[in-house]
């Protein structure tokens, strides 16, 4: 960090500015992008999306990051230490701290009759799977295909666009972030949340007990609260089954 960074974050830091540490959770908008050739991997920005003519039905919003936690890659989550709510930040990174460099022993020329139950085209360009891992076909010819099974970012360095809209305090705030990271295909607003001195209880809407996983889901959700809400211990769901939805 220059002098001149330490010097802004002291700045800030006398104008009692809040900035972002460890274990917090804030909540981001980022575009990551490879940079060596622009390609958009992920994004948060409908905008930016749109812009590249990609699928934009998806959810399109602020994500959920923890630094230190491990919800995103480690060196991006270590870029949001430091950074004040508002704040904007271009950054890149190396191979070695994103998806690691390529293996070229990863890098295998199988017989097309091998490859006869693969599902799908084999082209240039192709993902196929193999013995159960995912390859990418590099090259058709004379009877062989030669496939990549490096993760498909191996050797990329990643280009990294990030503003923090928000650093989250208020307890209601962080649990409902927490809710809708975990169980992002119900409205949040339908969860019931009540807070007491050592406890966290959470009212779960009939939508939400219906979705494949939702115990393994909620496991975690309150593993997290009582994590990141500071005197938690106990969280309890109450889950309401009513005499007409017992019917149905």
């Amino acid at each position: 960090m220059s002098e001149e960074q330490r010097g802004e974050i002291a700045e800030r830091v006398e104008g009692v500015v809040e900035l972002v540490k460890e274990g917090d959770l804030v909540l981001i908008d980022y575009v990551i992008r490879v940079k060596e050739t622009g390609e958009l991997i992920e994004t948060t920005m409908r905008d930016v999306a749109e812009k590249e003519g990609l699928e934009v039905s998806g959810r399109f919003e602020p994500k959920l990051a923890i630094p230190g936690r491990g919800y995103m890659l480690k060196a991006f989550e270590e870029q949001l230490i430091g950074m004040a709510a508002g704040e904007e930040k271009r950054f890149e990174i190396p191979p070695e701290k994103a998806f690691g460099p390529r293996d070229p022993s990863k890098v295998r020329v199988i017989p097309v009759r091998r490859l006869r139950d693969v599902e799908g085209p084999i082209t240039v360009g192709s993902r196929i799977i193999v013995d159960g891992k995912e390859g990418i076909v590099r090259s058709v010819g004379s009877g062989r295909v030669q496939v990549d099974f490096n993760p498909y970012l191996a050797g990329k360095t990643l280009d990294c666009y990030v503003k923090v809209v928000k650093i989250l305090s208020d307890n209601n705030e962080k649990i409902r972030a927490l809710i809708h990271n975990r169980i992002p295909d119900v409205d949040v607003e339908k969860f019931g949340i009540t807070i007491a001195e050592s406890s966290v209880t959470v009212e779960v809407p009939e939508e939400a007990m219906l979705l494949p996983g939702i115990q393994v889901a909620k496991r975690a959700l309150a593993r997290e609260i009582m994590e990141h809400i500071n005197g938690v211990e106990k969280v309890v769901f109450i889950e309401t089954i009513r005499k007409e939805q017992a019917r149905s």
